[in-house]
């Protein structure tokens, strides 16, 4: 499981992810599960991309129109839709996983925080460097 000490770091990570999805599959629908900090962070990076997600799923906090709970959800067309995990919470993961993967085929599943991307690329690289060229004085 990723851990990140920083909102900075996240974006790269999720824009790397994101990126790729509406690359390779951009006639596809996203759906954000889960509505925090993660999820206001993939919805940040997918509207740079011009996608905005079908709807959010969140069990604690829904108002059954753009924020369903599970069972909402499940009652919704989700033909061609990514349901994009977008929560690194270590003390819960286990609980926030097993309930979507219960819920929907698995390839339908995408875990932004357990993509297995091993080395960043020389132009994330030079963002950081760039980001990190700012604090320096």
């Amino acid at each position: 499981m990723v851990t990140f000490r920083s909102t900075w770091g996240a974006m790269v990570h999720i824009d790397k992810v994101i990126r790729r999805l509406v690359e390779e599959e951009g006639k596809r629908r996203f759906v954000i599960y889960t509505n925090g900090l993660g999820g206001a962070l993939v919805r940040e990076c997918l509207r740079k991309y011009s996608v905005s997600p079908q709807y959010t799923i969140d069990n604690k906090e829904n108002n059954g129109t753009t924020v369903l709970s599970i069972e909402q959800a499940k009652q919704r067309n989700n033909e061609n839709t990514y349901f994009l995990i977008c929560s690194w919470n270590s003390m819960f993961g286990t609980e926030i996983r097993r309930v979507i993967y219960e819920a929907f085929p698995e390839e339908q599943i995408i875990d932004i925080f357990r993509e297995e991307d091993i080395l960043p690329t020389e132009e994330e690289i030079c963002d950081v460097l760039r980001h990190v060229e700012g604090y320096i004085k």
